[in-house]
């Protein structure tokens, strides 16, 4: 997640949708006072080397610490860490309750959108630790609260707040959406054209996911529901 004072804009950041590489390649143009959240160690590390941006001004200050010491600001403070503002994909509410109304309206939100279908896909070959996975169709049943989790970071009190979607599929296109000059946006797309970051887990055929998703049509209902902003306003179908 980024709050840009310098460029005034806002990235809600959600899951599986290239969210991380966006973060990254939104780095290049950032100013000293933009709050940044975290990405992965290498991520950091590679973000600090190549465009020498780190997480910034993401600090919960002491004062607030005490008057509400979270069970996540507990582990923190357990792992010798100073707790953080926010989470990399904090919510739509969180981030409008920190600036205000006043800031939260003036400025940019800016957010990207999948498939809803893909991404339940994209998680499921998410497997870091390469643990064996359940079948698919038994393991969305057990992550089926997976389903409309982005929502969090596309409302606040049941209306869109976004101001601008990019589309996961056609990214680097959408890019031309963004409210910069030419040169910055120029700078965005050449840093995210050669920046994958959280990649290499997905090597199934079109026709064995089609599968996939068939085996689970329980949960096309759940995706009916909740997404629809992908669903309703970006024109997504469940892939054949």
């Amino acid at each position: 997640m980024i709050i840009s004072h310098k460029h005034k804009f806002i990235f809600l950041k959600p899951y599986k949708v290239a969210g991380s590489s966006f973060e990254f390649a939104l780095s290049s143009i950032l100013g000293s006072r933009d709050l940044v959240t975290y990405l992965g160690p290498d991520e950091e590390k590679k973000r600090l080397k190549e465009l020498g941006v780190r997480e910034n001004r993401n600090k919960k200050p002491l004062v607030d610490i005490i008057k509400n010491l979270s069970r996540q600001n507990k582990r923190d403070l357990k792992s010798l860490r100073w707790p953080r503002l926010f989470h990399p994909h904090a919510s739509a509410e969180e981030v409008r309750g920190f600036l205000g109304q006043t800031v939260w309206d003036e400025y940019t939100k800016i957010s990207i959108v999948r498939n809803p279908w893909d991404y339940l896909l994209s998680f499921y070959h998410w497997n870091y630790s390469g643990e064996t996975r359940k079948p698919f169709e038994d393991w969305i049943f057990d992550n089926r609260h997976l389903v409309g989790q982005n929502n969090y970071q596309y409302y606040c009190q049941g209306k869109c707040v976004i101001d601008i979607f990019l589309r996961f599929e056609h990214l680097l296109d959408d890019l031309n959406k963004l409210p910069f000059c030419a040169k910055n946006v120029c700078a965005i797309k050449t840093q995210l054209s050669r920046t994958q970051l959280k990649s290499g887990f997905r090597n199934k055929s079109k026709s064995v996911e089609a599968d996939m998703l068939e085996s689970a049509s329980f949960v096309d209902p759940i995706i009916n529901s909740l997404c629809k902003i992908e669903i309703e306003k970006m024109n997504y179908k469940k892939p054949q």
